[in-house]
């Protein structure tokens, strides 16, 4: 007998540490980031040695779950707040960027290093990741004005940390003259910019239109953009998670938070590719090197800088918005914690040399301390703040395409998908009929899955009975929380008996369509300019 080797002992691990460590450190209330970080330097060679430091498999994986990190950053970012509180978000974006970015590049210059160095280090501490919205969002205030500009500017922040480690990235290492590299620099972010923003999202607007009744393709095609980015983006000297994160902003809106699609990027990435991420950064954890007087000393001048930073960029966003105290701290809550924009630039410094390992493990200990003080911190000014009575949800949010048959009009799904785009919504296409009409196969609800996919409808179908078609749309309307109901044809009246839960646009073909029940007088206009055609109450 031998000692476990290979790759299915490798992977054993690997998925061993994902399933375990966080389920172990989230029952002490530590976020489960710290457990796979942990997991990681446990089974690494600084660790029990299960992993050698010759490995490539592990690294490699991990490089993957890097890009898939800035993918999904970019893919999940709510650009509709970005748009709504442009101005308020551009401004604390520019706040909570230049102020940790200020200091850490300054700790960077009093502690001897490069240029290169220091200025990467300022971008990484100027970044931040949401991981504190989801408690936020669930508290009922993720419509709160503060929220939404912390949000947006989230966009802001994490673009401009991202070109500062294209630019050093590109820089280090190159005996190019420096107009050499900035030419080539530009030009890069023009064609990567013109390939993610007008190329990418017309060809997988294409694929899922064309291929989208396969369940895989949509998700294949998504993942082949963003490495097709990083491709790009690596061909001009650009870190390739530039190149992923730009992909992700481009598929933003081709991607409903609450679709299928996003679904299963989320689940795939929650599942393997990011924790696997988290384990290869674990596996350069060094506890030693952590209890140094060197690292200590740099993980407390990392965490003022970052942190202090944030708290001086929330209280001039008080200052200078005009936001109260307690929203100020919701915002610094939300852009403290350091983890994705963070975990992928300190990686690249060490991959290219700016930064060594004392470095690498004083930035590890800097997430911990932001990881915990950030939901702290947010607990405690929520409850100041007030919740609102009733949350308006956009128009487009969740609109429900109720049909009578397997075969409806193309037009239709157009239209609904028309009205959702605007606010990243999804349309869910719902099958109707009476309890006195035959039931409908699998095979029916399938074609229409399929037809509604080849129309760029990413929602799942569903079927709904009732003793009325009338009362089926109100069924469907409240089963799907929707914020719109577009029916095809004569299947609601006014006098049906069931009130329904939202608006419901009657589409009658080329003379446009009907409002039913319009929550407000502006709607058929709001409406009719979304779908491009007339509507009538």
């Amino acid at each position: 007998m031998s000692a476990p080797h290979g790759p299915a002992w490798e992977f054993l691990l690997l998925f061993v540490v994902v399933i375990g460590g966080p389920l172990l450190l989230e029952r002490a209330r530590v976020p489960g980031i710290i457990g796979l970080l942990l997991g990681g330097y446990a089974i690494g060679p600084n660790g029990l040695g299960w992993i050698s430091r010759a490995n490539d498999t592990l690294p490699d994986l991990g490089q993957l779950g890097l890009l898939y990190l800035m993918f999904v950053a970019g893919v999940e970012l709510d650009l509709a707040l970005l748009r709504t509180y442009r101005r308020s978000a551009i401004s604390f974006g520019l706040l909570t960027f230049a102020v940790p970015m200020v200091a850490g590049t300054a700790v960077g210059f009093v502690l001897g290093w490069s240029a290169p160095a220091a200025f990467l280090l300022g971008s990484l501490l100027a970044s931040h990741t949401l991981i504190v919205y989801p408690l936020i969002r669930d508290g009922g205030l993720g419509s709160d004005p503060a929220v939404a500009t912390a949000v947006g500017a989230t966009v802001l922040t994490d673009t401009l940390a991202l070109i500062v480690l294209a630019v050093v990235s590109g820089t280090t290492g190159s005996n190019a003259s420096t107009w050499v590299v900035v030419v080539r620099l530009v030009a890069g972010f023009a064609v990567l910019g013109g390939f993610c923003f007008y190329t990418l999202p017309r060809a997988a607007r294409w694929c899922f239109r064309r291929l989208g009744g396969e369940r895989t393709v949509r998700y294949l095609v998504a993942i082949a953009g963003f490495l097709a980015a990083a491709v790009v983006a690596e061909v001009f000297g650009i870190e390739g998670i530039v190149g992923a994160f730009f992909a992700g902003l481009a598929l933003n809106r081709l991607v409903p938070n609450e679709g299928r699609l996003m679904d299963r990027i989320d689940f795939f990435g929650a599942a393997v590719f990011i924790p696997v991420f988290l384990v290869s950064v674990g596996l350069i954890l060094d506890p030693r090197v952590i209890a140094e007087p060197r690292t200590l000393g740099l993980a407390a001048l990392f965490v003022v800088a970052c942190l202090g930073g944030k708290v001086l960029a929330a209280w001039l966003a008080q200052v200078l918005l005009g936001f109260t105290r307690a929203r100020a701290g919701v915002m610094f809550a939300l852009t403290a914690p350091q983890a994705a924009a963070t975990l992928a630039s300190t990686t690249i410094g060490f991959q290219i040399g700016l930064f060594g390992t004392s470095v690498v493990n004083a930035v590890l200990v800097l997430i911990l301390v932001s990881l915990v003080v950030s939901p702290i911190a947010g607990r405690r000014f929520m409850r100041r703040l007030p919740r609102p009575s009733d949350t308006e949800r956009p128009l487009g949010s969740r609109v429900v395409l109720a049909v009578s048959t397997v075969d409806p009009p193309a037009e239709i799904f157009q239209l609904a998908a028309r009205i959702a785009a605007p606010d990243g919504g999804v349309v869910h296409p719902v099958l109707l009929r009476r309890e006195s009409d035959p039931a409908h196969d699998a095979a029916a609800v399938s074609a229409l899955e399929t037809m509604a996919n080849a129309h760029g409808v990413d929602g799942a179908a569903a079927v709904v009975v009732d003793r009325s078609l009338a009362a089926a749309v109100a069924h469907a309307a409240a089963a799907h929380l929707a914020t719109l109901v577009v029916v095809d044809g004569p299947m609601w009246s006014d006098r049906a008996g069931a009130a329904p839960p939202a608006p419901v646009l009657e589409f009658r073909g080329e003379e446009g369509a009907l409002l039913h029940a319009a929550t407000s007088d502006d709607l058929a206009g709001e409406i009719s300019r979304r779908a491009a055609t007339p509507v009538d109450v």
